[in-house]
């Protein structure tokens, strides 16, 4: 009887072939696990280090260098510091970066960026000056992009399908410089207009107000120019004549020093309010404001910590009942109403027909 090549016959001889077979370090198929006899300084046979991928050559590494960064002023014990890392020990200074450019240390980049802000300072002015609306703008600059394509999708039309800008270089650095931009814009305010260092709040305070009665007496025009130009000259004059100016300044500073540091402190507060007090009464509605909250921030520089302290467990008391009785019931109602009206996008079932 001839002998057919039956599914199951295999599986059977492998079910009946019960005999034990030993392997040898000789056969190839059966695989060893490698023994190892740990030490005090490690295995004889430590495991291979993994390899690290490579990265593709379409995606070059980021340079953290080129992402923005604002570190304008040392760290107080009550501001976050602002550091960037290169992925190791080094640290990206942004200060020296930006002190070369101004200090003119060197020229080609100090150039191209007060050649770069000089053009956008133009291109603002014709903005500013032209008679024609935002809106009327915005359709004719969409109108002359869509001739650009329509003319280029006649002259080229293969090159003119690859041109897309959802795909694009532009696009991406776009986007990425926007994130960065709004990144860096939100550490910026939390470093500065966060409020915690009472004398960083002062300072604040007083350049913001300062440059908010300069906007007053000169136009957004003028003032950009004038502050774009000021930034490339005065830290180069200022470099060029450091010792006479500091000189003039310690001098001039020391002696008024010694004469307020002679004064009491309720002294020393009246000098400066009284004239705050004056510019409440003749400015307008909103400097009024202005000044007073200039006068809290300054009376909290004077204040002990002890008063200070005191000044909080009082007004605790008040912010926990304002909170309680109108801005968690507001909260409340405002989620209750988006929830029950669907004011904001909801994910749904698909209807089924």
């Amino acid at each position: 009887m001839a002998d057919y090549d039956l599914p199951g016959k295999d599986a059977q001889d492998k079910v009946f072939d019960n005999t034990p077979k030993v392997a040898t370090s000789d056969s190839p198929s059966v695989k060893q696990p490698p023994t190892e006899m740990k030490t005090a300084f490690g295995s004889p046979n430590p495991d291979p280090a993994p390899e690290v991928p490579e990265l593709p050559v379409a995606s070059p590494p980021v340079n953290p260098a080129k992402q923005l960064d604002f570190n304008l002023n040392a760290p107080t014990p009550s501001t976050p510091t602002m550091v960037a890392h290169t992925g190791g020990d080094d640290e990206l200074d942004y200060n020296a970066f930006i002190m070369e450019t101004l200090l003119w240390e060197n020229k080609v980049r100090s150039s191209f960026y007060f050649v770069a802000g000089f053009l956008a300072w133009l291109v603002m002015r014709a903005i500013l000056a032209s008679t024609m609306t935002l809106f009327t703008g915005t359709c004719y600059a969409l109108l002359f992009s869509l001739g650009f394509n329509f003319l280029r999708g006649t002259v080229a039309p293969k090159y003119h399908e690859r041109c897309n800008w959802s795909s694009s270089a532009i696009t991406r650095v776009t986007s990425a410089a926007a994130a960065t931009a709004v990144s860096a814009a939100a550490a910026l305010h939390d470093r500065h207009l966060k409020g915690l260092d009472p004398l960083r709040t002062l300072e604040v305070g007083l350049g913001l107000w300062v440059l908010s009665l300069l906007g007053r007496t000169l136009d957004a025009v003028t003032l950009v120019l004038v502050l774009h130009l000021g930034s490339f000259s005065l830290p180069l004059a200022y470099k060029a004549n450091k010792t006479r100016v500091d000189g003039v300044i310690a001098d001039v500073y020391g002696k008024m020093k010694a004469q307020y540091e002679k004064l009491d402190r309720r002294v020393r507060a009246t000098v400066v309010l009284v004239p705050i007090v004056v510019l409440f009464f003749v400015l307008p509605t909103i400097d009024r404001f202005v000044a007073f909250f200039i006068a809290l921030a300054y009376a909290r520089v004077w204040a002990k910590p002890d008063e200070y302290a005191n000044i909080q467990r009082r007004l605790e008391p008040v912010s926990k009942t304002i909170r309680k009785a109108v801005v968690t019931p507001m909260a409340s109602a405002a989620v209750n109403a988006m929830t029950k009206y669907d004011i904001t996008p909801t994910p749904r079932k698909k209807k089924t027909n």
